[in-house]
């Protein structure tokens, strides 16, 4: 089995809460693939007989579930992070252009579709970032990655974690870390020996935003 690492390289300051994992983010990829180009629903009561089969991505998956692949890595000695603002409101200037025609409406920007938002907004200026995986398929990874992946993190619409370049290397990597989050009752390695771990309640498969891929992880 082959490791790969995959090398990023960044425009733009990247936005993450969560560090994200790169099954994560070609999970993304593979779904625009399979549903040529259109967009796709996340919702919470989305029926089994419609979701995608995500094992089917060309990155090698773990008897437990889980994907052979890692969270984000970057050198965090030239990283530097602050917070910026992410901000949405009503423009009184343009009300003109709020047509309900005969409706009588009141334009709540406390609540529903016109809310107002200042939401702080973790921003982290890194050169580059870098992931690890398995696959028997790299040119199969490189393609999706080529053909969807543009932005990496948050608010990639408002130009954020935007990509310039990225490359595919053959590596070495020890998968016997903690290298993304694992389920805890799956975890079969002692964990005392780790002297940094951590217990999170957290996704642990793609789709991230699905409930039942929820579990108290190792990370």
């Amino acid at each position: 089995m082959q490791t790969y690492k995959i090398i990023f390289k960044l425009a733009t300051p990247v936005s993450f809460i969560d560090i994200p994992t790169f099954d994560g983010i070609l999970s993304y990829a593979f779904a625009r693939e399979k549903l040529k180009g259109q967009g796709f629903a996340q919702k919470l009561n989305i029926a089994k007989e419609v979701l995608i089969d995500f094992s089917e991505m060309p990155i090698v998956m773990h008897e437990k579930g889980y994907f052979m692949a890692s969270r984000m890595f970057w050198n965090e000695t030239k990283a530097i992070e602050h917070t910026q603002r992410w901000r949405k409101r009503w423009a009184n200037q343009h009300d003109e252009i709020a047509d309900f025609g005969k409706q009588i409406r009141k334009v709540r920007i406390n609540a529903g579709e016109f809310k107002s938002y200042d939401m702080p907004l973790r921003v982290v200026a890194i050169d580059k970032v870098w992931f690890y995986f398995q696959s028997e398929s790299m040119h199969e990874v490189d393609r999706l990655v080529r053909k969807w992946i543009f932005f990496l993190g948050k608010k990639r619409s408002q130009g954020y974690g935007e990509i310039s370049f990225f490359n595919i290397e053959k590596a070495e990597f020890d998968f016997s870390k903690i290298f993304r989050p694992i389920p805890a009752e799956s975890f079969e390695l002692d964990l005392q020996k780790f002297e940094k771990i951590e217990i999170r309640y957290c996704a642990w498969k793609p789709p991230y935003w699905l409930p039942e891929n929820f579990a108290q992880c190792v990370v």
